[in-house]
């Protein structure tokens, strides 16, 4: 592992891979903790514990971290494995950072901004780390090719 992370391209992946982790950890963990605190939850048993009856609507600011949650899940799980193998393909260090560092941070602002209902800003974010993982996927196959 020592050697992997002595590359310049391994260690930048590393930590934009660190920061998005702990991003979606910190959104996953955030919702649950806005259910407790709001009295708004997923089961019956969980209302059946609480002693609360069930919820007639969902919370519009639970469902919003939850959605963007769920769209950390569709894009930062495949960024992952995709920037991964890119880093370790040898790719430049250059490339990598023109990809990585655009989409964490898109990644991390499309959260903010989902969670605060900014629009065109949560679009406009998605649309950076959207196409920043599109050319690392490309960058992957024409290396592997």
């Amino acid at each position: 592992m020592t050697d992997l992370l002595s590359q310049p391209g391994m260690r930048l992946y590393a930590v934009c891979a660190a920061v998005l982790v702990l991003k979606m950890w910190l959104t996953g963990n955030g919702t649950g903790l806005l259910r407790v605190r709001k009295g708004v939850f997923i089961s019956p048993e969980d209302y059946a514990v609480t002693g609360r009856p069930a919820a007639t609507a969902p919370d519009e600011q639970v469902e919003r971290v939850r959605r963007a949650h769920r769209n950390d899940l569709e894009n930062i799980l495949p960024f992952l494995v995709v920037g991964f193998l890119l880093a370790a393909s040898g790719a430049s260090y250059g490339l990598l950072w023109w990809l990585f560092v655009p989409f964490t941070l898109a990644r991390v602002l499309h959260t903010v901004f989902y969670a605060a209902a900014m629009q065109p800003w949560r679009t406009l974010a998605f649309e950076v780390g959207n196409v920043a993982l599109l050319v690392a996927t490309l960058a992957l196959l024409v290396r592997a090719w």
